[in-house]
């Protein structure tokens, strides 16, 4: 998933940052109710985001800098009908919550809009632009211009994009090291969007050629 977010990342204009070699993949997946119960919500604020974070050791600087990546992407109306229903959030700029409205007529509705309304499909800094002028999509977002542990990152990365470049790189390695699968845990996967159909070991994928990179 890390390799996948690089190439992503790199196809919209985003930055280079060098992947560690030699990570394993777990021989079972993650549920969706535990995946979702290890990810903060988007209607959540920072004071709720950072003990999550925290647990594995990431800070309030890794925080502001992987949000970043809602420089590209897609909301639903469900994740931030919380900020524009039933009125607006105070700390949502008036014409954005106006616009917003239009694309989301009902608390229900099943419209998404993009994450960046400055340059929704180029990886830049722009979405910490949007933060300074209050047009955040999720209170997880805003909340990183409003609380004060993390306002002045957000302003650090809306001037300059390449140190969020920078940034970005260093926390996504980071994140990309939690739970690193030693001895004889894990597998190096053939195909790496599937199990390996017997228990290959590290030495036969790397007999046969296959990359152990990833």
């Amino acid at each position: 998933n890390l390799l996948k977010h690089l190439l992503t990342t790199r196809q919209a204009g985003g930055p280079n940052y060098q992947v560690p070699l030699g990570r394993r993949d777990g021989l079972k997946f993650a549920t969706r109710n535990v995946t979702l119960a290890s990810l903060p919500a988007p209607t959540s604020n920072v004071s709720v985001i950072l003990p999550i974070l925290a647990r594995i050791n990431l800070d309030a600087s890794d925080l502001v800098a992987l949000s970043g990546g809602h420089t590209i992407g897609r909301g639903h109306c469900a994740s931030f009908s919380n900020r524009i229903f039933p009125s607006r959030d105070p700390t949502m700029d008036q014409t954005f919550f106006k616009n917003l409205r239009l694309t989301c007529p009902s608390s229900n509705s099943t419209n998404t809009t993009v994450l960046d309304i400055r340059s929704p499909n180029v990886f830049d800094n722009k979405y910490y632009v949007d933060l300074l002028n209050r047009q955040g999509l999720f209170t997880s977002d805003e909340d990183l211009y409003m609380d004060s542990r993390t306002k002045q990152r957000v302003i650090d990365f809306a001037l300059n994009q390449s140190f969020f470049f920078e940034r970005f790189g260093f926390s996504m390695v980071k994140m990309g090291q939690l739970g690193v699968l030693t001895g004889g845990n894990g597998e190096i996967r053939s195909n790496c969007s599937a199990r390996n159909a017997g228990r290959i070991s590290m030495w036969q994928v790397g007999e046969e050629g296959d990359s152990a990179a990833y």
